[in-house]
């Protein structure tokens, strides 16, 4: 009888697994594809306690008290289940009454860093120094030190060159150099870049660029995004 309820267990697990490798490579727009990876834990959670109901109705359907051990099995998956939703509110109630967040700073975790962009309600949302967004629940973030730095506060001058074909106007080029600067994470939104032609060839300019960024890696990583760009 045991091994007849782990065998539907085992299949009910690899079916979902498999479901969700379907759902993970399914062709949809962003939208139907954020809907179906948000409801799919959802459907798969109430499966399974379909699941549990079954087992428990199979094996003390004729037992003298299943109405009590129905209630409180289900109490305790409840309480569980609640639990796992309300414990990253309260953890952002918690945090962001001992940690002062504002959106633009840099944040440092031992998983994850970036510019704060979200405050949520159950988690905060990073962008990285790639330009990705990173979620990271609030329960994970009590856990773990927390390094918080406003990014203007950190702001350190940087310079670099690139070379641009001399056919493109220079005040254009200009422009499309303080755009990508302006729009990539890590650059200081307070310290426009300064941006002059220190030599001028029959094939190309050669732009000499002043911009505020973090760190030496940051500062890296805007001049090779500007000469791969250009």
């Amino acid at each position: 009888m045991t091994l007849k309820y782990l065998i539907i267990a085992l299949a009910i697990f690899v079916a979902l697994r498999f479901l969700s490798r379907i759902v993970n490579s399914v062709q949809a727009n962003k939208v139907v594809h954020r809907i179906l990876l948000r409801s799919f834990p959802i459907a798969e959670f109430t499966i399974w306690i379909g699941f549990a109901i079954w087992v428990l109705n199979e094996i003390f359907s004729e037992h003298l008290y299943y109405n009590q051990i129905l209630i409180v099995v289900l109490g305790l998956l409840i309480i569980i289940a609640g639990w796992y939703f309300i414990r990253d509110f309260i953890a952002g109630i918690i945090l962001k009454t001992e940690i002062p967040f504002e959106k633009n700073q840099l944040i440092r975790t031992p998983k994850a860093e970036g510019i704060l962009k979200k405050l949520g309600y159950r988690s905060i949302e990073l962008e990285s120094q790639n330009g990705e967004r990173i979620k990271i629940p609030y329960s994970q973030l009590a856990s773990n030190s927390i390094h918080l730095q406003n990014i203007d506060e950190g702001m350190q001058g940087h310079e670099t060159t690139i070379q641009v074909s001399s056919s493109a106007p220079i005040q254009e080029v200009k422009d499309k150099i303080t755009k990508e600067i302006m729009l990539l994470p890590w650059s200081s939104i307070v310290h426009m870049p300064t941006i002059k032609v220190v030599e001028q060839t029959q094939t190309h300019n050669t732009y000499s660029v002043h911009f505020h960024t973090l760190s030496e890696r940051h500062a890296a990583f805007i001049s090779q995004h500007l000469k791969n760009f250009f």
